[in-house]
């Protein structure tokens, strides 16, 4: 499969071209490792809470927050670029499809004359 983070939809090979995205587009491994910080985060709020050590608390909030929200926004703008390169890719798709039917109508009138002219 190679390197698709330039455009990581299969166009071709699925009727469900965002299959897989989550191991095509190298991209989004950021998000997910923010949003495991953002639980690690969590389950220490958990344990601190938990022993009574009060003075990490904020802290790991802080981390659980952070990294919650940080990750969100990652998800957030590498999806908006994702179905940016996909609006992309489909008006160069309209544009070669209306390209080849303005090609084919022009040869069908040459193609009817010629068969029906009967020199030939």
């Amino acid at each position: 499969m190679g390197d698709r983070h330039h455009d990581p939809t299969d166009h071709f090979r699925t009727t469900q071209p965002h299959a897989g995205i989550t191991m095509k587009d190298n991209l989004l491994w950021p998000g997910f490792i923010l949003l495991a910080v953002a639980l690690s985060g969590m389950i220490s709020t958990t344990a601190v809470a938990a022993y009574g050590h009060y003075e990490w608390l904020a802290t790991t909030v802080l981390i659980a927050v952070l990294g919650t929200v940080a990750g969100a926004l990652w998800f957030l703008v590498e999806l908006r670029r994702v179905a940016r390169i996909d609006a992309q890719w489909l008006r160069r798709r309209c544009r070669q499809f209306r390209r080849q039917r303005a090609a084919s109508s022009q040869l069908t009138p040459n193609l009817v004359s010629s068969l029906s002219d009967p020199n030939v």
